[in-house]
Order: C-alpha cells, then sequence, then structure tokens
C-alpha cells in the first residue's frame, strides 16, 4: 500500500520550491507537500506546526544552515532528503541518517529514488507497529504502568535487560546503540525519537543532545564549564551537552540528586 507522505520543503531560493512542487507532483503523487519555509528559523518553526514526516532540506541559507536548522529542534522524528548546490556536505548529511542528498539542479530520477527510500524507511516503521524491534514490558505499580525491561530482538533471539542497567541509548549511523553499564552494547534499528516518547514517562531519563538518551541514575559526574560534559558509568567518552539546553539539562540533574 502506498503511503501518503506528509511533507516540507525549506530552502531560501523561491525557485527550488517551484521546481520540487512541480517534480514531486508529477513523479511522486503520494507527497503532500504541507508548508514551505524559506529560512532555518522559518522551517524549525514549521516543523512544530505541521509535524512532518519528510522535511526537503536545503543546507547553505543565510544566517543558519540546514545542519544547524536541525540542531533547533528536539526531537527530529521526521527524515530527511538534503538539497544542496554543494557536494561537500554529503557526509555529513549521512551521519545524521539523512535518507538521501540530492545535488542541485535537480535530477527528477535521483529526486523519485530518494522519495521511494524515504516512503520505504516510513512504510518500515509502520509496519513495525505490532512487532516492535524493540518493546516494553510493563507491570502495574499503584495503578500506573511502569517500565521495567526492554526485549531487544536479534536475529532470531529475544534479549531481556533491566532499563536502569541502561547507561545510555545513542543514535548512531541509522541504528541505535543501547549501552549496559557493564560496557555490553545492544543494538537496534528503533529511531532514538521512539525510544525517547517511550520513556518520557520516566523523569531520569534524559536527552542531553540531538544523539543521546541517558539514564541520569548513572551519571558519575559532570563539568560546569561553557561546554558541559557529563561521564556515565559504561560508557568509554564524555558526553557532551547542547549548549542551548544546558540550564534545563543541569537543572533537571540537580532536582533528581535531590529526590
Amino acid at each position: 500500500m502506498t503511503t501518503i507522505i506528509r511533507s516540507i520543503i525549506v530552502d531560501d531560493e523561491a525557485a527550488v520550491h517551484s521546481v520540487l512542487i512541480n517534480l514531486l507532483g508529477r513523479h511522486c503523487p503520494n507527497v503532500n507537500i504541507c508548508g514551505s519555509a524559506y529560512s532555518a528559523e522559518e522551517g524549525a518553526a514549521l516543523v512544530k506546526e505541521q509535524s512532518p514526516q519528510l522535511v526537503f532540506l536545503d543546507i547553505k541559507m543565510p544566517a543558519l544552515s540546514g545542519f544547524e536548522m536541525l540542531d533547533l529542534i528536539d526531537n527530529v522524528g521526521f527524515d530527511v532528503i538534503f538539497i544542496s548546490g554543494f557536494n561537500d556536505y554529503a557526509i555529513k548529511a549521512f551521519e545524521i541518517n539523512a535518507v538521501d542528498y540530492v545535488l542541485k539542479p535537480i535530477d527528477y530520477t535521483r529526486l523519485v529514488a530518494a522519495v521511494e527510500r524515504a516512503h520505504d524507511r516510513i512504510q518500515h516503521r509502520k509496519n513495525l507497529e505490532n512487532s516492535h524491534i524493540i518493546h516494553f514490558i510493563r507491570s502495574l505499580e499503584e495503578q500506573s504502568k511502569v517500565i521495567q525491561k526492554l526485549s531487544i530482538h536479534r536475529q532470531d533471539k529475544v534479549h531481556f535487560v533491566d532499563l536502569d542497567d541502561v547507561a545510555c541509548i545513542k543514535s548512531v549511523k541509522g541504528c541505535c546503540e543501547i549501552v549496559m553499564v557493564s560496557g555490553k552494547i545492544y543494538i537496534s534499528s528503533k529511531p532514538l525519537g521512539e525510544y525517547e516518547g517511550m520513556l518520557s514517562s520516566l523523569d531520569h531519563f534524559l536527552r542531553v543532545n540531538r544523539n543521546i538518551l541517558i539514564n541520569m541514575n548513572h551519571i558519575i559526574h559532570y563539568t560546569k564549564g561553557s561546554n558541559c560534559f557529563i561521564t556515565l558509568r559504561g560508557t568509554e567518552e564524555d558526553i557532551e551537552v547542547s549548549r542551548r539546553r544546558k540550564t534545563e539539562i543541569l537543572t533537571a540533574i540537580n532536582s533528581l540528586n535531590k529526590q
């Protein structure tokens, strides 16, 4: 079944908007353009307003780049197809799990292939709704459900891990690494945004930057300088806290420690 993809375009050139709308209308009828923005700031606001599944995003724009626009968004729960006149950014684009990278002037065959890839990813996530690669076992405590374990499917086996033993969950090259305090790492194909949503009811799990969700119960120490770094049990490297969320995150850490 073809999935209608709710999409927006973020590019500072009006001509690019026109070309994309024309090509998508002719070759990708399953793409529904629900909004357009002409700067990174407008794009971040439009994402919040429209909750798109797919964003056609220019990289080099005045003031803030497309990469910086993504930094403005706390939960990047959508796929991205980068549109750019420069090929120097391709590697960085794929490091943040972009669907594809299409150069200007836009080749419609490359655009169609990128949209098909996005469609497959979106459809795959929908198909996993009834068979999650990672799902949660809940038990009733005081008339509320408390998440206690993660079940991780790997090939023909299911691994059960205690949530209390999870140090952090990291987004790495399109997958998630579930890092245990023992140092053991499990791999999941579920995006970090889904974990953040599932763990949102737990005060001790906190997203500290675009790529990492931490268990604050396993913080060993953190720095107080202009660049804040957190060290966790089971991790080999310090985790940098997003600068724009630093105050919020340190407040949450101190609040949890007082409980």
